[in-house]
Protein backbone atom coordinates (compact mmCIF):
# COMPACT_ATOMS: atom_id res chain seq x y z
CA UNK A 1 0.00 0.00 0.00
CA UNK A 2 1.00 3.35 -0.34
CA UNK A 3 1.15 6.30 2.11
CA UNK A 4 -1.92 7.72 1.19
CA UNK A 5 -4.41 4.05 1.54
CA UNK A 6 -2.43 3.27 4.43
CA UNK A 7 -3.59 6.97 6.05
CA UNK A 8 -6.77 6.39 4.38
CA UNK A 9 -7.15 2.48 5.74
CA UNK A 10 -6.28 4.27 9.29
CA UNK A 11 -8.96 6.55 9.85
CA UNK A 12 -11.45 4.03 11.45
CA UNK A 13 -8.60 3.48 14.17
CA UNK A 14 -7.44 6.82 15.24
CA UNK A 15 -9.54 9.21 12.95
CA UNK A 16 -7.62 11.67 11.04
CA UNK A 17 -6.94 14.56 14.29
CA UNK A 18 -5.97 14.10 17.83
CA UNK A 19 -9.26 16.28 17.97
CA UNK A 20 -11.97 17.64 15.79
CA UNK A 21 -11.76 17.45 12.03
CA UNK A 22 -11.72 21.39 12.02
CA UNK A 23 -9.38 21.25 15.25
CA UNK A 24 -5.95 22.61 15.00
CA UNK A 25 -5.02 19.22 16.69
CA UNK A 26 -2.49 17.21 15.37
CA UNK A 27 -2.68 14.60 11.95
CA UNK A 28 -3.09 11.24 14.03
CA UNK A 29 -1.13 10.09 10.89
CA UNK A 30 1.93 12.17 11.65
CA UNK A 31 1.15 12.10 15.32
CA UNK A 32 1.72 8.48 16.50
CA UNK A 33 5.00 7.74 14.82
CA UNK A 34 6.74 10.30 15.71
CA UNK A 35 5.05 9.54 19.09
CA UNK A 36 6.86 6.50 19.71
CA UNK A 37 9.91 6.95 17.53
CA UNK A 38 13.01 7.81 18.80
CA UNK A 39 15.21 11.13 17.84
CA UNK A 40 16.53 8.21 15.30
CA UNK A 41 13.36 7.84 13.85
CA UNK A 42 13.03 4.13 14.77
CA UNK A 43 9.72 2.95 16.70
CA UNK A 44 10.02 -0.57 18.37
CA UNK A 45 7.18 -3.39 17.45
CA UNK A 46 6.31 -3.64 20.94
CA UNK A 47 5.80 0.55 21.82
CA UNK A 48 3.26 0.18 18.95
CA UNK A 49 1.55 -2.98 19.96
CA UNK A 50 1.77 -1.50 23.55
CA UNK A 51 0.06 2.09 22.52
CA UNK A 52 -2.58 0.22 20.76
CA UNK A 53 -3.37 -1.84 23.67
CA UNK A 54 -3.34 0.78 26.12
CA UNK A 55 -5.34 2.81 23.88
CA UNK A 56 -8.16 0.43 22.92
CA UNK A 57 -9.15 0.08 26.62
CA UNK A 58 -9.05 3.73 27.90
CA UNK A 59 -11.04 3.99 24.89
CA UNK A 60 -13.59 1.63 25.93
CA UNK A 61 -17.22 3.00 26.65
CA UNK A 62 -16.44 6.92 24.66
CA UNK A 63 -18.69 7.57 22.57
CA UNK A 64 -17.64 11.17 22.10
CA UNK A 65 -15.37 9.30 18.71
CA UNK A 66 -18.52 7.03 16.97
CA UNK A 67 -15.82 7.90 13.41
CA UNK A 68 -12.60 5.87 15.16
CA UNK A 69 -12.14 3.04 17.73
CA UNK A 70 -9.06 4.88 19.72
CA UNK A 71 -10.12 8.24 20.82
CA UNK A 72 -7.33 11.61 21.24
CA UNK A 73 -7.54 11.29 25.39
CA UNK A 74 -6.78 7.57 25.18
CA UNK A 75 -3.97 8.25 22.43
CA UNK A 76 -2.49 10.72 24.72
CA UNK A 77 -2.68 8.69 27.68
CA UNK A 78 -1.60 5.49 26.14
CA UNK A 79 1.88 7.74 25.58
CA UNK A 80 2.36 8.03 28.82
CA UNK A 81 1.76 4.37 29.86
CA UNK A 82 4.01 3.11 26.77
CA UNK A 83 6.90 5.73 27.76
CA UNK A 84 6.85 4.50 31.66
CA UNK A 85 7.24 1.14 30.03
CA UNK A 86 9.62 2.03 27.50
CA UNK A 87 12.11 3.40 29.94
CA UNK A 88 11.66 0.74 32.54
CA UNK A 89 12.65 -1.72 29.97
CA UNK A 90 15.43 0.42 28.73
CA UNK A 91 16.87 0.17 32.42
CA UNK A 92 16.72 -3.32 32.39
CA UNK A 93 18.23 -3.92 28.79
CA UNK A 94 20.94 -1.11 28.34
CA UNK A 95 21.95 -0.18 32.05
CA UNK A 96 23.87 2.15 31.02
CA UNK A 97 21.02 4.09 29.12
CA UNK A 98 19.14 3.06 32.30
CA UNK A 99 21.38 5.11 34.60
CA UNK A 100 21.96 8.38 32.64
CA UNK A 101 18.44 8.67 31.78
CA UNK A 102 17.35 8.28 35.70
CA UNK A 103 20.11 10.51 37.05
CA UNK A 104 18.50 13.19 34.11
CA UNK A 105 15.33 12.34 35.91
CA UNK A 106 16.21 14.24 38.69
CA UNK A 107 16.52 17.75 37.64
CA UNK A 108 13.03 17.22 35.70
CA UNK A 109 10.94 19.16 38.54
CA UNK A 110 13.44 22.47 37.90
CA UNK A 111 14.01 21.70 34.26
CA UNK A 112 11.89 22.56 31.13
CA UNK A 113 12.48 21.37 27.58
CA UNK A 114 14.49 22.31 25.62
CA UNK A 115 17.18 22.34 27.70
CA UNK A 116 20.82 22.89 28.24
CA UNK A 117 23.42 20.23 28.91
CA UNK A 118 24.47 21.57 32.10
CA UNK A 119 20.95 22.06 33.20
CA UNK A 120 20.82 18.64 33.59
CA UNK A 121 24.62 17.94 34.00
CA UNK A 122 25.22 15.87 31.04
CA UNK A 123 28.51 15.87 29.54
CA UNK A 124 30.20 15.88 25.87
CA UNK A 125 30.14 12.00 26.19
CA UNK A 126 26.54 12.02 27.61
CA UNK A 127 25.48 14.03 24.89
CA UNK A 128 27.12 11.41 22.48
CA UNK A 129 25.68 8.92 23.90
CA UNK A 130 22.08 10.00 24.35
CA UNK A 131 22.36 11.25 20.64
CA UNK A 132 23.57 7.61 19.35
CA UNK A 133 20.63 6.16 21.22
CA UNK A 134 17.93 8.52 19.61
CA UNK A 135 17.52 9.97 22.88
CA UNK A 136 17.91 13.38 22.84
CA UNK A 137 18.69 15.56 19.78
CA UNK A 138 20.29 19.24 19.26
CA UNK A 139 16.89 21.89 19.05
CA UNK A 140 17.70 24.72 15.92
CA UNK A 141 18.75 27.16 18.93
CA UNK A 142 21.25 24.43 20.48
CA UNK A 143 19.02 23.38 23.12
CA UNK A 144 18.51 19.75 23.97
CA UNK A 145 15.43 17.85 23.28
CA UNK A 146 14.22 14.46 24.42
CA UNK A 147 11.48 12.50 22.26
CA UNK A 148 7.90 12.10 23.67
CA UNK A 149 8.67 8.30 24.00
CA UNK A 150 10.69 9.23 26.60
CA UNK A 151 10.03 12.23 27.91
CA UNK A 152 6.97 11.64 29.83
CA UNK A 153 8.55 8.65 31.87
CA UNK A 154 11.19 11.27 32.37
CA UNK A 155 8.85 13.91 34.12
CA UNK A 156 10.00 16.61 32.04
CA UNK A 157 7.76 19.31 30.79
CA UNK A 158 7.83 21.72 28.13
CA UNK A 159 8.28 25.59 27.51
CA UNK A 160 4.72 26.23 26.15
CA UNK A 161 2.99 23.65 24.52
CA UNK A 162 4.55 20.42 23.28
CA UNK A 163 6.01 19.63 20.03
CA UNK A 164 5.92 15.77 19.06
CA UNK A 165 9.06 16.26 16.75
CA UNK A 166 11.13 13.96 14.61
CA UNK A 167 14.28 13.93 15.09
CA UNK A 168 16.27 17.39 14.52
Amino acid sequence: MGYDEIVEALLPLWGAKLGTENSREAWAERWVPAALADFNEQIQARDVVRFLCEAAVASVGDAKWPDRLLTPVAMRRALSACSRAKVEEINQENPLLGALLRRMSTFSDSVKMPFDAADVELTADDVEALGQWGALARDVDGRYRMPEIYRHALGFRTQGRARVVRGL
